[in-house]
């Protein structure tokens, strides 16, 4: 068997080469071209579904080895917090100066974060960590067992405005999800 260099067999093919026909050669340019598109394409997709996936982990993580950490030892947040601010639980907000007005009590863990006062109009905010649909059932229940009627202004996902009447006494309620697990609520109503 005669093994030919890669010059000799070189010197054989080319000659084949010039006797493909031009079309064939635009029609492997364009295929060569589309699947070089396509490859191109599939990397960008698929660094896209991995950033996706890493961005899903890197919110997961910290939470559930914090809950991992509590579940261990109890109070292992409160030490770290003392030497690592930033892992330091929140602070209850403190109440500004005024009163609770209204013939519903304050939702628990809602801190008075407004109060202003303007004649007889009297506008309280409040603002906490807490479930926004917790804080509208509390509110829409205790407006009811006082006799009020309830009139929906608006309502949106995350925001409602309420107007509760009883005889000459009215009372408007706002309550906007401020982020995932806070919540803000407003109470104008005049003073009698």
């Amino acid at each position: 068997m005669n093994k030919l260099g890669l010059f000799a067999f070189a010197t054989q093919f080319a000659p084949r080469l010039f006797q493909v026909r031009r079309r064939t050669w635009v029609a492997v340019g364009v295929g060569l071209l589309v699947l070089v598109g396509l490859l191109i394409w599939a990397a960008v997709a698929s660094i896209g579904w991995f950033f996706g996936q890493a961005q899903g982990l890197m919110g997961a993580a910290p939470e559930a080895v914090r809950s991992a950490m509590e579940q261990a030892v109890p109070g292992v947040r409160e030490k770290l917090g003392e030497f690592v601010p930033a892992i330091k639980p929140p602070q209850p907000r403190r109440d500004v100066s005024g009163t609770d007005l209204g013939p519903v009590a304050r939702y628990p863990g809602l801190a008075r974060t407004y109060w202003h006062r303007e004649g007889r109009q009297v506008t309280i905010e409040y603002e906490g960590e807490a479930d926004y649909a917790a804080v509208l059932d509390h509110y829409a229940k205790g407006f009811a067992t006082q006799g009020f009627a309830q009139t929906v202004q608006s309502a949106q996902p995350g925001a409602e405005t309420h107007e509760y009447i009883r005889g000459a006494e009215r009372v408007v309620f706002k309550i906007t999800q401020t982020a995932r697990d806070s919540v803000s609520a407003r109470i104008e109503t005049s003073l009698q």
